[in-house]
Order: structure tokens, then C-alpha cells, then sequence
């Protein structure tokens, strides 16, 4: 019994032993140890960060012109199309020109007879000037030879005005392209009776091409006081979407749209080698912006997380290596980006990745590499 009993006590205490040596593992250990969490995080700055924009926009010909004639008449040819391309100085259409012609002779003779009747009158002036110093005849018949040559003269003159325009006339039944370019529409079919100033077609000048955008209200006011800030702009055309063509600020309205409170800004650009591209067709506008935030702070939305009310708040590291949260208040949204209202300050170090899995207080480690990118 007595050996029994000493060997129920030794037992007891190699038990007891084990248990403790196996409290002493390493999984035992590193249950109790302080768990560091490894984190990307970005520092804040105050600097007013570029941000890319793109708006959506049509084509507009750089030059257009409302193309007619400066006399009416029978349209007699007219044998350009919609789409047909034409030259600067090249005929275009034709009105019909046999009564502006005959206006040009009728007047042609007219004033051959009104240059003879001033001569006579010229004549019997010069007479009557001579007879006048010699006290043959009275001052009142010399003025009177004098008042009709003189009204001869005008009349000369009147015709030779009245000559001059209807010969213009009849040049202006010939219709030229002002520039090169297309015909972009066309308003009236052959042998129509068109009337003077009247549209017969629309030419649009294809060498420069303008984009017209509809951008908000930031964005029109940091064009106005920013300018030298606001990035070089490109324009993408859906016919070759993989390519972007440099263009050019041209101009922008000061007034809003009155239904969308847009505002319309042109770019413009040369005509695309190997391209056709005409009026009417869609075009996309890049360029990058400053944010024109009041406190120039952006940060990515990974770095925000909400509340157990829903408000934003972002994790910061402290000089000990742990976090504590910052409330913040977002304000707009460009692509991956808030730009911040209020809530941090320069230099802070803020925590961009995992921050749904931290505590206060969490010890962290930062990533200096690609580590979990």
C-alpha cells in the first residue's frame, strides 16, 4: 500500500510538470505577445495636387461660313453636294445673269448719252463765259449755261455709279468659296429662285477643328484665376480612342447654361493626319487641374473609414509607431481621391491600406516596399 501511494505521487507530479512545460511553448508565448500590424501608409502635404479630368464634348469647325448670294435670281448651277470638299476661290453655284446684263448695257447707253449732253453743255458754258466779258449777253443767261452743264455733269457722274454697281452685280451672280474647306449642308436645289442674302449652303474649314466641353463651376473658375496652373489639354476622338491629340485653350463663355449651370469652353487643334474627322462627331477633353481645395489635401479612399455614427475618419501613426483616429471632413470626389475639407495637417503620417482591421492604440509597422501592393 505504502508503495501505491508513492507511486500515485509521483505521477501527480510529472502532470503536473508537463502542464507547465507545455505553457512554456512557443504558441503559448506568442498568444500573450503584442501583435504589430505591417501598413502602407502616405504623408500629407498642403500642395495643391494636379488631378486628371475628362469632359465630354463635340466637334465644331474652327471656321464655318453661311454661304449666298448678294443678288437675288434663278439659281442655273449648283452642282456641289453635302460632304464634297472645295477650294478657296472655287465656283460654287451660278445665278442666272441675263437681266442684270441688260441693266449694264441699258445703262452702258444711257450714259453714252448723258457724256455727249455734258459735253454740249460744257461747250456752250465756255461760250457763254466768253460773251460775258464782252457784255453780249446777260449774267443771267451765263448762269444759266452754267447751271445746266453742271446738271449735265452730275448726271454723268450718277450713271457712272449706277454703271459701277451693276457691273459688280453681275460678278456677284458668280458664287466662290471663301476658304477651303467642306460643304457641310446645303439649303436650296438647283434652278430655285433664290433671294438676295439668302443661305444656300454652310462651308466648314477642316484644316483647325474647335472642341466645345460643358465643364461645372470649379472647374471654370480655376480656368479663369489658375490658368498658368491648369495642365496642357488633349483631345481623344472616338474614332482612334488609343491616341491623344495636343490642342489649344481658345475660349470659354462667362455665362452659365441656364438648365445645366455649365459653362462651354473651346479648345482647338489641327486637323489629325489620317484622320476625317468633321463637325457633329464626339470628342473627349484631357487635362489635369489643381484641386482647388482650401487646404490642397487629397488623400485615397482606401484610407477613409466610418464610425459606429457613419462619420469619416482616418487612422494617423504616432511618434510611439501605434494609430489614433482623426475625424475628417470629405469633400469632393475625383476618381480614386477625396479632397479634404478639414481634419489633418501637414505632415501627418496617415494610413492608406487595411485600416478596417486596426484598433486604437494598434502598434504598426510600415512598408517601405511593394510589399502587398
Amino acid at each position: 500500500m505504502e508503495k501505491l501511494y508513492r507511486n500515485c505521487i509521483i505521477l501527480a507530479f510529472l502532470v503536473s510538470l508537463f502542464l507547465l512545460l507545455e505553457g512554456c511553448t512557443p504558441e503559448a508565448q506568442s498568444q500573450n505577445a503584442v501583435v504589430i500590424k505591417p501598413v502602407k501608409t502616405m504623408v500629407v502635404t498642403g500642395e495643391d495636387v494636379a488631378s486628371t479630368r475628362t469632359f465630354p464634348g463635340a466637334v465644331v469647325a474652327g471656321e464655318k461660313a453661311e454661304v449666298g448670294f448678294r443678288v437675288g435670281g434663278q439659281l442655273i448651277e449648283f452642282v456641289v453636294k453635302e460632304g464634297q470638299e472645295v477650294k478657296e476661290g472655287q465656283v460654287i453655284a451660278r445665278l442666272d445673269s441675263s437681266d442684270y446684263l441688260t441693266t449694264v448695257r441699258d445703262l452702258e447707253s444711257q450714259l453714252e448719252g448723258a457724256r455727249a449732253s455734258m459735253k454740249e453743255a460744257h461747250l456752250n458754258f465756255k461760250r457763254n463765259a466768253v460773251l460775258l466779258k464782252k457784255d453780249i449777253i446777260s449774267k443771267a443767261t451765263y448762269d444759266n449755261a452754267q447751271s445746266t452743264y453742271e446738271n449735265a455733269a452730275a448726271q454723268v457722274e450718277s450713271l457712272e455709279q449706277k454703271l459701277k454697281q451693276a457691273r459688280l452685280n453681275v460678278t456677284y451672280t458668280t458664287l466662290k468659296a471663301p476658304f477651303s474647306g467642306i460643304v457641310a449642308q446645303t439649303y436650296v436645289k438647283n434652278y430655285e429662285n433664290i433671294q438676295a442674302q439668302q443661305n444656300i449652303l454652310r462651308i466648314d474649314d477642316t484644316k483647325n477643328l474647335d472642341v466645345e466641353v460643358e465643364v461645372p463651376e470649379r472647374i471654370i473658375a480655376i480656368i479663369r484665376t489658375k490658368s498658368s496652373k491648369v495642365g496642357k489639354p488633349y483631345v481623344r476622338f472616338a474614332a482612334q480612342p488609343e491616341v491623344l491629340y495636343e490642342a489649344k485653350f481658345k475660349e470659354y463663355q462667362a455665362a452659365a447654361n441656364s438648365q445645366t449651370r455649365t459653362y462651354t469652353v473651346t479648345f482647338t487643334l489641327p486637323q489629325p493626319e489620317g484622320l476625317n474627322i468633321y463637325s457633329g462627331m464626339t470628342a473627349e477633353v484631357v487635362s489635369t487641374y489643381p484641386s482647388g481645395s482650401s487646404t490642397g489635401v487629397r488623400i485615397p479612399v482606401t484610407a477613409v473609414a466610418a464610425d459606429e455614427d457613419g462619420k469619416p475618419f482616418v487612422w494617423v501613426v504616432q511618434e510611439d509607431k501605434t494609430v489614433k483616429r482623426f475625424s475628417v471632413e470629405l469633400g469632393e470626389l475625383e476618381k480614386e481621391d477625396y479632397v479634404l475639407k478639414s481634419g489633418l495637417e501637414n505632415g501627418m503620417q496617415v494610413v492608406t491600406a487595411g485600416v478596417h482591421y486596426l484598433n486604437p492604440g494598434q502598434a504598426v509597422r510600415v512598408l517601405t516596399s511593394g510589399v502587398g501592393e
